[in-house]
């Protein structure tokens, strides 16, 4: 199952046996806390960009762009 809401699903599900299951809770919270790390690596496969790294969208300043900044500048660059 790929979807994140469907293994969400499944660990909630599992949680809810071990709850009514006591005698086999252990199994079901096992299941549940595989089915949280599923969800986990769903979630992060959608945030993962191929072959950029953490600069690819340039540097970032406090005080903007400074490539078109002349002598006069405030900062004084």
């Amino acid at each position: 199952m790929k979807d994140l809401a469907g293994c969400r699903d499944m660990e909630l599900l599992c949680r809810r046996r071990a709850a009514l299951d006591t005698q086999h809770s252990w199994k079901w919270l096992g299941e549940a806390e595989r089915w949280r790390v599923l969800a986990h690596r769903e979630t992060a496969s959608r945030f993962q960009t191929v072959g950029l790294g953490p600069m690819a969208m340039g540097p970032n300043t406090f005080e903007g762009d400074c490539r078109n900044w002349d002598e006069e500048s405030p900062t004084g660059l």
